[in-house]
């Protein structure tokens, strides 16, 4: 981004601007609308998951960022198609 205002802050100001655009919703939110156990959720997120769920890590708080592009390719990651194959799954050997 770049500072066209020629403020001081104004970079800072627009990225946190950006941010607000989506919801930022917790382990069991993501569980409730996605119809998953909040443990599932939680498992994903770890850094021992292949392909972790993007998140927000708060200190201890882990979030989400409800609506964002990287969630969205996340989730799309898993579709299967009606041939019961996984569609551009990012897991080893099934993505061959």
């Amino acid at each position: 981004m770049q500072n066209t205002t020629g403020q001081p802050g104004d970079i800072r100001r627009e990225s946190f601007n950006s941010l607000q655009t989506y919801e930022f919703i917790d382990c069991k939110q993501l569980a409730s609308r996605w119809n998953l156990p909040e443990s599932w959720i939680r498992e994903q997120t770890r850094a021992r998951s292949i392909d972790p769920i993007p998140h927000v890590q708060f200190g201890k708080y882990v979030r989400f960022r409800w609506g964002s592009p990287e969630l969205e390719e996340w989730a799309e990651r898993r579709i299967v198609s009606s041939s019961n194959r996984v569609v551009g799954r990012a897991l080893g050997k099934e993505s061959t």
